[in-house]
C-alpha cells in the first residue's frame, strides 16, 4: 500500500480505539484533534462546533497557539472565514497560502500571537449528512499540505463526527431516562403535597373560629383578665394569616418547580405567562430568600438596581432564573467575597432599536474554564459540583429563551464569573 494508505489505516485504527472507548464529548473532541494533527504532521489545530441558537461556530478545542485557551468558547458567525465556508458547503478547503485569501480570519490568530502558514479545513458531518462543525488542521511541519493529507483528514473527520454524534445520542438517552423517572416522581410529589395545602386552609379556618371563640369568651371576663387574654393570643391573631399564606405559597412553588424540572428534562420549552411585574421586587424576594445561605458562608449579597417601570415578564421564570444564578454563585465565592445583582436598561443603534432589560449576576468567586462557560451559555445541563445535575443552568437558559432574550457571560478562573440575561423590554 502507498504511504497515504498506511497513514489512513493507522489514523483510523487510533481514532476508533480512542474515540469509542470514551463517553465524554470533550475527550472525544480532544482525541480527534490530536490524532488528526499526528496523522499529517501538523503543529496546531482546532475544532469548531455549530451552535444553532445563534448560527455560530464555536471554538470547542484548540491546540498549538501559545494562548490557545483564550480561544475556547469564542464564537463567530457560521458564514464567516474559511471555517464558515467549509461548514456551509460541506467541502474541504486546502489553503497553503491562507493569508492571500480574503475570507481568512487572520485576526483570530493574531489575538493569541499565532500565524497561520497553511491549513486544511474539513467538515464534520453526521451520518445523515448534516454538518455539526469543522476541523481545521494548521501549519504542517514539513512543507505544504497535499491531497494525501486531505484523504487522511477526511476519513478521520468522518469517524470523529460519528463518535461526536454518538456521544450526543448517549447523553440524550440518559436525559430521557431521567426525564421519565422525574415525570413519575413529579406526579407523586403533586399527590403528596396537595394535602398540605388542604391542611393549611383547614388550619386557617380553625384558627379563625378559635380567635372568635376567645373574643366571645373575653367579653364575659374582667377587664384585667380580658387584657391578658388579648395579649396572649395577639401574636397568633397577627401572624397566623401570614404563616398559612407562606405555607400555601410554598406548596404552589413546589408544584411549579416540579413541573419546571420535569419540562426541562423532557426538553419542553414552556410558554412564558407574561404580566406586568416590578423587577426590583422580584429580585428583592430572591435575595431575601438566599440571604441566610450567603451569611452562613460569609458572602455579601449586593444590589445595584435602576428604577424602571413595570415590565411584562413571566414572574415564575424570572424568579427561578434569579434564584439559580445567585444560589449557584454563593458556594463558588470565598468567605469575604461578593455576589452582586444589577440591572439596567440598554438601547442600541443610537436609541432607534427597542430597549432591553439587562440583568447581571456577578461573583468574586473561582470562575470557570471557557469550555464550561460555553456549554452553560448553550443551555446544556452542566455541573462541576459533586452530585450536581446542572439543571439550574438549563432552567436559566430556558427562562431567557422563553422571553425571547439572550444569555451572555464572561468568566476568569480565580477572579469570578458574570452572567447576563438580556431581555426585550415590554411595558405595554
Amino acid at each position: 500500500p502507498t504511504e497515504a494508505c498506511v497513514r489512513q489505516i493507522a489514523a483510523v485504527h487510533r481514532i476508533t480505539q480512542g474515540l469509542f472507548a470514551r463517553l465524554s464529548l470533550d475527550d472525544r473532541i480532544r482525541d480527534a484533534l490530536s490524532i488528526s494533527m499526528q496523522a499529517v504532521d501538523a503543529s496546531a489545530g482546532s475544532i469548531y462546533l455549530h451552535r444553532p441558537a445563534d448560527d455560530a461556530l464555536v471554538f470547542q478545542y484548540v491546540v498549538g497557539p501559545p494562548h490557545s485557551s483564550r480561544l475556547i468558547g469564542q464564537a463567530m458567525p457560521a458564514g464567516e472565514g474559511i471555517a464558515g465556508e467549509v461548514f456551509r458547503t460541506g467541502r474541504t478547503v486546502l489553503s497553503n497560502d491562507p493569508g492571500a485569501a480574503q475570507r481568512h480570519r487572520r485576526d483570530i490568530g493574531e489575538a493569541v500571537g499565532f500565524v497561520t502558514i497553511n491549513a486544511v479545513t474539513v467538515p464534520l458531518m453526521k451520518q445523515g449528512g448534516d454538518p455539526v462543525g469543522v476541523m481545521q488542521i494548521l501549519n504542517k511541519t514539513t512543507g505544504d499540505f497535499n491531497d494525501d493529507d486531505i484523504s487522511v483528514l477526511e476519513i478521520v473527520a468522518a469517524v470523529s463526527a460519528t463518535a461526536i454524534e454518538n456521544a450526543d445520542l448517549q447523553r440524550e438517552a440518559q436525559m430521557a431516562a431521567v426525564a421519565r423517572a422525574v415525570g413519575n416522581l413529579s406526579h407523586d410529589i403533586k399527590n403528596r403535597i396537595a394535602p398540605v395545602a388542604m391542611v393549611a386552609d383547614m388550619l386557617e379556618s380553625d384558627l379563625d373560629e378559635m380567635v372568635q371563640a376567645l373574643d366571645t369568651l373575653g367579653d364575659g371576663l374582667s377587664p384585667d383578665v380580658r387584657r391578658e387574654l388579648i395579649t396572649a393570643i395577639q401574636r397568633v391573631r397577627e401572624e397566623y394569616p401570614e404563616y398559612t399564606e407562606i405555607l400555601r405559597a410554598q406548596v404552589r412553588a413546589v408544584q411549579e418547580h416540579t413541573r419546571l424540572i420535569s419540562d426541562v428534562l423532557k426538553g419542553i420549552q414552556s410558554e412564558a405567562q407574561m404580566q406586568l411585574c416590578d423587577l426590583g421586587e422580584l429580585i428583592a424576594e430572591q435575595i431575601t430568600e438566599l440571604s441566610p445561605v450567603a451569611r452562613e458562608r460569609g458572602v455579601t449579597l449586593e444590589r445595584e438596581l435602576v428604577d424602571m417601570p413595570p415590565t411584562r415578564l413571566d414572574p415564575f421564570f424570572i424568579r427561578s432564573a434569579l434564584y439559580n444564578l445567585v444560589n449557584n454563585a454563593i458556594p463558588e465565592t470565598p468567605t469575604g467575597g461578593r455576589v452582586t445583582v444589577r440591572t439596567r436598561i440598554e438601547t442600541t443603534d443610537g436609541g432607534a432599536a427597542s430597549p432591553e432589560i439587562v440583568i447581571e449576576v456577578e461573583d468574586t468567586g473561582s470562575g470557570m474554564p471557557p469550555q464550561i462557560l460555553e456549554r452553560l451559555l448553550r443551555g446544556e445541563a452542566n455541573s462541576t459540583k459533586p452530585g450536581g445535575s446542572g439543571l439550574g443552568t438549563k432552567i436559566v437558559f430556558n427562562a431567557v429563551r422563553a422571553h425571547g432574550g439572550v444569555l451572555e457571560g464572561t468568566s476568569a478562573e480565580g477572579k469570578g464569573t458574570l452572567l447576563r440575561m438580556r431581555l426585550p423590554m415590554r411595558t405595554d
